[in-house]
C-alpha cells in the first residue's frame, strides 16, 4: 500500500507529460497591417483560413503546437485568403497534398487561384534517413515560365525531444539562397525554448535576416518575439484553453529603414501589425 501512495504522484505527472496527437489542424486568423509614411497611410485587412489533415495521427514533443522538425506524414491541405484594400480587394483559394512512399520518395502538389489567376506548385524529394530529406521544387504562374526551388532539410537529434533543424534552399539559377535554422529544447519542469534564425542573400537585393525566439510556460502556454533587418519587432502570446483550442494575439511594429517592405511608398514605411487567430487541433 505505502509503495502505490508513492508511485501515485509519478504516474499523475508522467500522464500530464505525455504526449498528444492529432489528425487535422485548423486556423483561422485575422490580422490589420497599416503601413504609413510622412504624406500618406493605408489599412490592409486580412482573414486567412486554412486546413491540414494528416493521414496517421502527428505526435506533439511536450508544448501541444510543437512537432517534429521534418513532417514525414502523408497530409492534404487547402486554405482561403482575402485582402481588402482601400480601394479594392483580393481574393486567393489554394489545395495542396503531400505523398510520402514507403521506399523514401516523397511527392507533393498544389494549385493556388489568386483572383482568377492560377500559380501551380509540385515537387519530388528523396528521405535518405527521418533526419534528412531533399526535394526540388517547381513553382509556375499561368502562362509565364516555371521556377525550380532545390531544398535540403536536415534535423539533429538533441534529446528524446529536443533538436536543432536546419534548411537550405536555392533557385536554378544560383541567384538566391536562404538558410535557416530552429532549436527546441526541454528546459525540464513542463518548460520549453525555441530560438529560430535565417538569412537570405540574393544577387539582386540587399540580404535579408530574421530571429525569433518562443518560450513556452507549460504545454499550454507561450510567449514570443522576432526581430528582422527592418528594423520590425513583433511580440506576441499563444494559449490553449484545452488541448483541442488554441488562440494568438501579437502585434508587430517597425520602420522600415531598409525599404524591405513597401507598398507602393519606397523605403522609410512605417508599419504597424494586429494579429488574431485561433487553432482547432482534432
Amino acid at each position: 500500500m505505502k509503495f502505490k501512495i508513492v508511485a501515485l504522484p509519478l504516474m499523475v505527472c508522467a500522464t500530464s507529460a505525455a504526449a498528444e496527437s492529432y489528425q487535422s489542424i485548423t486556423n483561422a486568423q485575422y490580422t490589420n497591417n497599416e503601413f504609413s509614411t510622412s504624406d500618406r497611410s493605408v489599412d490592409i485587412d486580412e482573414f486567412d483560413l486554412d486546413t491540414t489533415y494528416y493521414f496517421a495521427p502527428r505526435e506533439t514533443l511536450g508544448p501541444l503546437k510543437e512537432f517534429d522538425y521534418i513532417n514525414k506524414i502523408t497530409k492534404i491541405s487547402a486554405g482561403y485568403s482575402y485582402l481588402d484594400f482601400p480601394d479594392d480587394d483580393a481574393n486567393a483559394v489554394g489545395v495542396g497534398g503531400e505523398y510520402f512512399a514507403t521506399n523514401g520518395f516523397v511527392v507533393g502538389g498544389g494549385i493556388v487561384n489568386i483572383d482568377e489567376t492560377n500559380l501551380y506548385n509540385a515537387s519530388v524529394g528523396y528521405l535518405f534517413s527521418p533526419n534528412f530529406l531533399l526535394s526540388v521544387e517547381r513553382t509556375q504562374w499561368e502562362d509565364n515560365d516555371a521556377d525550380y526551388l532545390f531544398n535540403a532539410r536536415y534535423n539533429h537529434q538533441l534529446s528524446d525531444s529536443g533538436y536543432i533543424g536546419f534548411d537550405f534552399s536555392t533557385d536554378d539559377d544560383l541567384e538566391s539562397r536562404t538558410l535557416s535554422s530552429k532549436l527546441f529544447k526541454d528546459l525540464g519542469g513542463e518548460t520549453w525554448i525555441t530560438a529560430s534564425a535565417s538569412f537570405t542573400s540574393h544577387d539582386d537585393f540587399d540580404d535579408y535576416w530574421k530571429l525569433g525566439t518562443e518560450y513556452y510556460f507549460s504545454r499550454e502556454t507561450s510567449v514570443f518575439a522576432d526581430y528582422d533587418r527592418g528594423e520590425n519587432f513583433g511580440v506576441g502570446v499563444s494559449h490553449f484553453f484545452n488541448r483541442n483550442i488554441s488562440g494568438k494575439l501579437a502585434y508587430n511594429t517597425g520602420s522600415d529603414t531598409a525599404g524591405i517592405v513597401s507598398y507602393n511608398a519606397g523605403s522609410g514605411v512605417d508599419t504597424d501589425t494586429f494579429l488574431l487567430g485561433l487553432t482547432v487541433q482534432l
